[in-house]
């Protein structure tokens, strides 16, 4: 079967729907990639020094005028683990316009017998359709769906999840915008202030400026990377890398409420307030046997070599 491509998009269909399994009763449904350009960008949060803090400290002490500040408020009110802001370089990849819908999900579940995961909190948390992001998914079962695909896709797969740098910069895509796609969250994301409580069918929202659909809100993705409590981190000659490529070094994490492996997840969800969670810069981890009934993920793809 042959698709025309559209500008910035491809339209995939897999093995299933186009090779001699076309036959089942229920094939793949398609999977829209969006082309993400190369580029540069500064990501993450401005974090002041904190010889910056303790200067602005004193002078508040004594009375005298506050210099001018390094970075906004509204940046340092996110803390040190969305910044310090730091320049990467992207290389050109492919990224999924939408976050992957539960009836694509669905023909990994069949394909695979995977009937374990259909529990009764899987079914609840995934009660909004097939055009809903899939929800209840643990990084390791992203993992799995991933490797499932690049099994069946014909001319190789070459599927992953994005790195965490990949996902801002296509989030922010090349604009100055506090969410991804508008400074409005309403524009873009379901959050819980308009959301109802519950999880929407996917590209409802305005898209971003590259064409991607509820980078913010709606469900929380998974990327590649590892959980780190900065982007550098002190006393730490290891940093995330400047070549958009995921951190995945040095991943042991501790403090004082949680120990052991985690890793991030991005983009907030329509269960959560939009300003803590929703930002293009805001981070968040879990457990990567964890999953939550706003978790999902969205699929990257390596250009063809």
């Amino acid at each position: 079967m042959t698709v025309p491509l559209r500008p910035a998009f491809f339209i995939l269909c897999a093995l299933a729907l186009c090779g001699p399994a076309a036959t089942q009763a229920q094939p793949m449904p398609a999977i829209e990639m969006a082309d993400i350009p190369a580029g540069s960008f500064l990501m993450g949060a401005c974090v002041p020094a904190s010889a910056d803090k303790q200067r602005r400290a004193r002078d508040e002490f004594m009375g005298r005028p506050p210099a001018q500040p390094a970075c906004q408020p509204e940046e340092e009110a996110f803390g040190s683990a969305s910044g310090p802001e730091h320049a990467v370089r992207v290389r050109a990849f492919q990224l999924g316009k939408t976050a992957v819908t539960l009836g694509q999900f669905k023909a990994w579940l069949r394909a695979a017998g995977r009937d374990d995961l259909l529990t009764e909190k899987f079914m609840q948390a995934n009660r909004h359709g097939d055009q809903a992001p899939v929800v209840y998914v643990s990084w390791h079962d992203a993992q799995d769906y991933i490797r499932w695909l690049n099994q069946t896709w014909p001319q190789g797969g070459r599927w992953r999840l994005p790195s965490e740098a990949e996902w801002e910069y296509a989030c922010r895509a090349g604009q100055p915008v506090r969410y991804c796609g508008s400074d409005d969250p309403g524009a873009v994301a379901w959050h819980a202030d308009n959301s109802g409580r519950r999880i929407h069918p996917v590209a409802q929202k305005q898209p971003n400026a590259w064409g991607l659909y509820d980078m913010s809100g709606n469900a929380f993705e998974w990327v590649q990377d590892c959980w780190h409590n900065s982007y550098k981190e002190d006393g730490m000659e290891d940093a995330a890398p400047a070549d958009g490529s995921a951190w995945e070094s040095s991943c042991s994490f501790r403090n004082r409420y949680f120990s052991g492996l985690r890793m991030v997840q991005r983009g907030g969800s329509a269960l959560a307030p939009a300003f803590g969670y929703a930002r293009a810069l805001v981070r968040h981890h879990a457990p990567p046997k964890w999953r939550g009934n706003d978790r999902g993920l969205r699929l990257a793809r390596d250009p063809h070599p």
